[in-house]
């Protein structure tokens, strides 16, 4: 499985894309590790909330007008 170390990089990463202005590229790279930080919980809450904040992100991500 992804190490949470791995997965704390990419969401920096990502919001460093976010704020160099790259919002799409950064809020799919910031979904993607909100999705797999949730995928090893045990509890249903802790399992599904930061999955949906990441489908959440990639859905704005992809409805977004003029993302780069």
């Amino acid at each position: 499985m992804i190490s949470q170390r791995l997965i704390n990089f990419a969401a920096a990463i990502g919001v460093l894309l976010g704020a160099m202005g790259f919002v799409r590229s950064g809020s799919l790279i910031v979904g993607a590790a909100l999705t797999f930080t949730g995928v090893r919980q045990e509890r249903r809450i802790e399992r599904y909330v930061p999955m949906a904040i990441g489908v959440a992100l990639v859905i704005v991500a992809i409805v977004l007008p003029h993302g780069r």
